[in-house]
């Protein structure tokens, strides 16, 4: 199973190979392009939030559950 950090590098890397005009494809056989690079930038974000909080130890969220109840 693949970390987030590992997920991240991977996109990471598809982002500059897909601004290079080189070919991208992911573990399923899809073939990524010029118009998967919103996608791409978006699940970069995602991955980039989900490290944050996993350095913070998740305590916003705990911080929000807490505000909940």
């Amino acid at each position: 199973m693949t970390t987030n950090r590992e997920r991240l590098q991977w996109y990471l890397d598809a982002e500059r190979k897909i601004l290079n005009q080189q070919a991208v494809e992911t573990a399923e056989g899809e073939k990524m392009t010029l118009a998967s690079l919103a996608t791409v930038r978006r699940e970069i974000e995602r991955l980039q939030g989900l490290i944050a909080r996993e350095q913070q130890g998740g305590r916003r969220s705990m911080i929000r559950r807490n505000y909940l109840e």
